[in-house]
């Protein structure tokens, strides 16, 4: 089963707006920041760091949760309480720019990846690389579209 790229998944939250009474266009939801639960606190902060995500949270306050962060994306890590199966339960995808400049990101880091060409209709193909990340979370670092 292919996953849902970000040119659908705008599609299918712009048309749901309307549904939600007014609701979204209100500013009563203001940004996405997912929390992973990992687990390998360590491993995974330096997984990100060598993707040159910054560190914008560690502290005393919650010494189990690291978060991270840019102009675009803010997520969070938090040392997993029980084990959990992070393959089946998310695949946590990233859009990136330009894709080969990640992906030259990731060999100067030393992060295997697979590059992955997607052309799900005529004159639409984009590409993204696929990762692991320590925790197992499966990480695709999806690029534009390419006409």
């Amino acid at each position: 089963m292919q996953l849902l790229t970000g040119w659908i998944v705008d599609s299918l939250l712009s048309s749901s707006r309307a549904t939600l009474g007014g609701m979204a266009d209100a500013g009563l939801f203001t940004r996405l920041a997912p929390v992973l639960n990992v687990a390998d606190l360590g491993a995974e902060r330096a997984f990100y760091e060598k993707l040159g995500i910054p560190v914008i949270y560690e502290g005393e306050e919650y010494p189990d949760f690291i978060a991270f962060g840019t102009d675009t994306i803010d997520f969070g890590i938090q040392q997993a309480g029980r084990e959990n199966d992070p393959p089946s339960v998310l695949t946590w995808q990233i859009g990136v720019s330009d894709v080969d400049a990640a992906a030259e990101v990731c060999r100067a880091a030393g992060l295997e990846y697979e590059l992955e060409l997607n052309e799900p209709a005529p004159g639409w193909k984009y590409r993204r690389l696929l990762l692991q990340t320590p925790s197992g979370y499966r990480l695709a670092l999806e690029g534009e579209s390419e006409h």
